[in-house]
């Protein structure tokens, strides 16, 4: 480290400082000597010159200090909230496309595989085995089946069930009201 109360080293870091060539620390020390001591003659313009710089340095460098963090970490805020808003934008998309692909997964899932014709080929049949003693016949779609419902003439009725078990189409009697 330099002695700067030794003249001739004040005067080398003097030659330094005007080339550019000194540390902020050095330029500092030579700020602080001529605050507190009073410059010989020879370095009166000089003092004046870094006592000026450097009241210009400090005041800049707080400020700017202050100005910098302040910049930065409003850009780092508007990155995060930049980047949560992808996040929660990515997590929204995600989860309506997962909820889409649910709903078509059920709602194929619980088409009715059994076509019109089929169903009117088994209310034909019913009502050919017992014509005279049917008084209508219902056929509600449920889920992949189908129930037929046939109401009686004595106000009994009958339930059917017609699913398709592979490629058969099959008619169970699930139930009789009296």
């Amino acid at each position: 480290m330099i002695d700067i109360d030794n003249k001739q080293e004040r005067k080398a870091l003097i030659e330094r400082y005007l080339e550019a060539d000194t540390t902020v620390a050095e330029e500092r020390a030579l700020a602080e000597y001529y605050a507190m001591n009073q410059p010989d003659a020879d370095e009166a313009a000089f003092a004046k010159l870094v006592l000026t710089g450097n009241a210009a340095l400090n005041s800049l460098s707080n400020s700017g200090e202050r100005e910098y963090d302040r910049l930065i970490e409003s850009r780092h805020r508007i990155g995060l909230k930049r980047t949560i808003r992808w996040v929660a934008g990515i997590a929204a998309a995600v989860a309506v496309v997962a909820i889409v692909r649910a709903s078509i997964v059920s709602y194929i899932d619980n088409q009715c595989t059994i076509t019109p014709i089929e169903i009117a080929n088994t209310l034909n049949t019913l009502m050919s085995l017992s014509a005279d003693e049917i008084e209508s016949i219902t056929a509600t779609p449920c889920g992949k089946n189908v129930l037929i419902t046939a109401k009686m003439k004595d106000n009994s009725s009958s339930t059917y069930i017609l699913t398709r078990d592979g490629d058969a189409l099959t008619t169970y009697f699930a139930w009789r009201n009296q």
